[in-house]
């Protein structure tokens, strides 16, 4: 039998029963079900009948609360007023999502305002708002003993009515994709990395994997194993991703940016890069063990790793993305998976530094399962005890 038919049934064997397996479908199903209700959910529990919070700069005009509410009521609609001190306060809250209009004007009304208002909020809204405030300068002017027919044109003038600026709005699109895709690839090896893990220990326990060396190389079975769930990854990935994307942009929680499908398509890249890497490591590592007990602390300094990865692509990378941490990660096969993704999503990485790490992860992946294939060869017999790896390697080679 040549290898790469070798290999293909292997990783056909893994499809068929791992996919079709209960656990798997109910997993796939039960994980949609979280990630398309993250986005229901908020938008029918706090969607148009919510209270839409409004900030006022102060001072405040004593009156204008009330008219915002009273105004907003003869509308069907309910307001939240709280105030700030000044505007870079409110614009912050504003921001921040702690409010959805924000209105400054001066206490003694004379001149029209300011009302801006985030994209979560309807346009409506705020021009009901508006109102409330001509009603209010209105009325001042009105009670005054003599009024002034050029007060009280000016006090109809509307108030400068605006919205957040739209690169703040692709800015928090840029972050969600980014993150989500940082989570997916870390949950990605955890779960089916884990699973190669203790599909290499459980095929040990039950002496399976004697039956199949007699026919299959031990680094083709590694391989195989290893594609094989890979499969499965990708697959569950696309679901997901398809299904955020999808219940973001029905219930319009999120403006993607034109960049949305070429960014997933890196994510596909990494996730594949990041599963292929640490699965093949966490496959040879759990060969040196005999029960599972054994493999999960043999795995340990792969989750470290994948850790440390995943929090300096959120934190360091972040923060930064064109910074030093950012770029030294980049090219470290390990973090790469975690970092790129997110430095592409903020514009802040060129072409040939994506082409160049893609090859340095290849090269390391190469080179780890070169390793790991010896590895495996050298431990996946040995069913008694935990093996060391330089014990492994030297077996390998006997």
């Amino acid at each position: 039998m040549s290898r790469w038919r070798s290999i293909w049934l292997v990783a056909r064997r893994e499809v068929l029963e791992r996919g079709r397996s209960r656990g798997f479908i109910l997993s796939v199903a039960f994980t949609t079900i979280i990630v398309v209700g993250s986005f229901v959910l908020p938008a029918l529990l706090f969607g148009e009948d919510a209270a839409t919070k409004v900030g006022v700069v102060e001072p405040v005009p004593a009156a204008l609360p009330v008219a915002i509410a009273t105004t907003a009521g003869q509308f069907d609609r309910a307001v939240e007023i709280s105030t700030y001190p000044d505007v870079a306060a409110a614009d912050a809250a504003l921001g921040a999502g702690a409010v959805g209009v924000v209105v400054a004007m001066p206490a003694d009304l004379s001149g029209p305002g300011e009302v801006r208002f985030d994209k979560q909020t309807d346009q409506a809204t705020a021009q009901i708002i508006s109102a409330a405030i001509i009603a209010v300068r209105v009325q001042a002017v009105l009670g005054a003993s003599d009024v002034d027919r050029d007060a009280l044109a000016a006090a109809q003038q509307p108030p400068l009515v605006g919205a957040r600026e739209p690169q703040t709005e692709d800015e928090e699109a840029r972050f969600f994709v980014a993150n989500i895709g940082a989570v997916l690839i870390l949950v990605g090896i955890f779960s089916f990395g884990f699973t190669v893990l203790t599909g290499v220990v459980e095929e040990k326990q039950s002496r399976v994997v004697e039956v199949v060396l007699s026919t299959v190389r031990a680094r083709d079975l590694l391989m195989g194993k290893v594609l094989g769930i890979g499969v499965l990854g990708v697959v569950q990935l696309v679901v997901f991703v398809a299904a955020a994307l999808a219940a973001a942009l029905a219930t319009d929680r999120l403006t993607l940016p034109s960049t949305t499908p070429g960014a997933v398509a890196l994510l596909g890249l990494w996730f594949v890069l990041g599963y292929l890497l640490y699965s093949t490591a966490l496959g040879f590592l759990g060969a040196l063990a005999s029960r599972m007990e054994e493999a999960s602390n043999a795995s340990t300094p792969v989750t470290m790793v994948a850790m440390a990865s995943y929090f300096v692509a959120i934190f360091a990378v972040v923060d930064d993305p064109s910074g030093t941490v950012a770029t030294i990660a980049t090219f470290l096969p390990p973090s790469a998976p975690f970092v790129v993704p997110l430095r592409a999503a903020f514009d802040a990485i060129p072409a040939w530094q994506i082409g160049l790490s893609v090859l340095v992860t290849l090269a390391g992946i190469w080179v780890l399962f070169i390793i790991g294939a010896r590895v495996y060869a050298g431990a996946v017999l040995q069913v008694v005890g935990r093996m060391k790896l330089r014990d492994a390697w030297r077996s390998a080679g006997e």
